[in-house]
């Protein structure tokens, strides 16, 4: 560990305030967590295990390990170790998005951010007005879809809610190097599907694994991870839900609500508006 690789979430991630760094290889993510990310870990972990051992495809981010540090005169630290599931070259990131599914208070309105700066679900239906980004192949959608059914329905069965897909947006750089050689046609630029030797040139250096895709054109690689799911529908969400459903009038868009809604918003979400393929949706 070094110190140039601790941050706090509050500024980069969300607002939980917890803190978190990265391991040097930035392979795995050391983050505190609170007594109620504790417990709920302690009623989920069987069929956590259950999950992430039948279906290794599980988008859920891995927890590897669960620690608690107790020095003399203070509070007890709880510490999380998970797999870094965004194993990016930040120098080649579009975009990266936290989405939840939800329409309110879901966007960043700050101009000139950096690539790797972390973006809502408005932003999302935004920029896909702009440009073609979601060019899945049909095959992943599939399976991603099925996974994201199975894990959402494991997080409502333990009254979790709140969590997040976690997608970052990558160029591929092989796609780059065959696009400045024109050895790519047009129709490929747009969304276009790929010849078989073009396809196995520009797989080349890309890694697949269970939290990354490449895109029908070859041009993106898709970083895919739900993430902050050990959130129950405690006494503070549910407040959170009556104060936000006064306030805004629309109890049904909102992040915090009960967990039954809040799976089935997020997993129609995904299949309307994330997962998908842009290019066959023009067409």
């Amino acid at each position: 560990m070094n110190r140039d690789s601790c941050f706090k979430a509050g500024e980069s991630q969300g607002k939980s305030g917890s803190f978190f760094f990265f391991s040097h290889d930035k392979n795995f993510i050391i983050k505190t967590m609170t007594n109620s990310d504790l417990g709920a870990f302690k009623s989920l972990f069987m069929d956590y295990f259950k999950a992430v051992a039948t279906r290794p495809n599980s988008l859920l981010a891995r927890i590897y390990g669960i620690y608690t540090v107790k020095m003399e005169d203070v509070e007890p630290v709880h510490l999380i170790l998970m797999g870094n599931t965004k194993r990016s070259n930040d120098k080649n990131i579009v975009n990266v998005f936290d989405l939840k599914g939800s329409f309110v208070n879901r966007e960043v309105v700050e101009k000139n951010l950096k690539p790797t700066a972390t973006l809502k679900d408005i932003n999302l239906l935004e920029i896909c007005k702009q440009k073609i980004l979601l060019n899945f192949r049909e095959a992943d959608i599939k399976e991603i879809m099925e996974s994201i059914d199975r894990d959402a329905e494991l997080l409502r069965s333990q009254n979790l809610m709140d969590y997040s897909l976690l997608f970052a947006v990558e160029k591929n750089a092989a796609y780059m190097k065959l696009k400045g050689g024109s050895k790519i046609s047009k129709s490929t630029f747009s969304g276009g599907t790929l010849d078989e030797e073009t396809d196995r040139v520009i797989k080349t250096g890309f890694q697949k694994n269970r939290h990354t895709f490449l895109s029908k054109s070859g041009k993106y690689i898709y970083h895919l991870a739900i993430i902050d799911y050990l959130q129950d529908f405690n006494l503070d969400k549910r407040l959170e839900n009556a104060l936000k459903t006064v306030i805004n009038k629309e109890g049904a868009q909102i992040s915090a609500i009960p967990p039954n809604p809040y799976c089935n918003r997020f997993v129609k979400f995904m299949r309307r508006y994330a997962i998908i393929d842009q290019a066959n949706a023009a067409t």
